[in-house]
């Protein structure tokens, strides 16, 4: 066999070597992320275990930190959508936030309204756990009685949302007390 032959199919064995190793294994199919609802995107009301009302947290979720530290320890109750525009345009208007706030958006019909807070803490994470809710349809009072569990020793600053969606209270004075 000529030298030159040899050499081609040396090379050719060695190229088919290289290919073979270097051949990608097939791709992985991994599951499209879940969306995420952003500024403005209605959310679907997440029911609260043993309680009845809807989180709606995700409705304030456009507010900046810091506009949110601002009002934390205030009750909020938004009971029509031109409020909620009003207390999104109160919110743009402190310039608290860099940029405009993203607007949620919530279903007021058949009197549905919104309430919520927000709580400050130090901590890694802090939530809400309800500790009692007292309705006196006499007068016309709803009182959410939550606790704010904080864990860890981080030196974070947290705000966290308190947003719910309650119905048959339109007319009800809410009020949050947090401990």
């Amino acid at each position: 066999m000529p030298r030159y032959a040899f050499g081609c199919i040396t090379g050719i064995i060695v190229l088919l070597a290289v290919a073979a190793c270097s051949r990608e294994a097939p791709p992985t199919r991994t599951p499209a992320p879940t969306p995420t609802p952003g500024p403005g995107t209605p959310s679907l009301p997440t029911p609260t275990p043993e309680y009845p009302w809807t989180d709606e947290s995700a409705v304030m979720s456009g507010i900046c930190f810091e506009s949110a530290n601002d009002a934390a320890r205030r009750a909020f109750v938004i009971r029509s959508a031109d409020e909620l525009t009003r207390f999104f345009d109160l919110a743009d208007n402190s310039e608290l936030c860099r940029q405009p706030v993203g607007r949620g958006t919530f279903d007021f019909t058949n009197g549905r309204i919104l309430a919520g807070t927000w709580s400050r803490a130090q901590g890694c994470t802090a939530y809400h756990q309800v500790q009692s809710v007292r309705r006196d349809d006499t007068a016309r009072t709803l009182f959410l009685f939550l606790k704010l569990v904080v864990d860890g020793d981080c030196t974070y600053e947290l705000v966290r949302p308190y947003w719910i969606g309650l119905s048959g209270v339109s007319d009800y004075d809410v009020q949050f007390v947090v401990e």
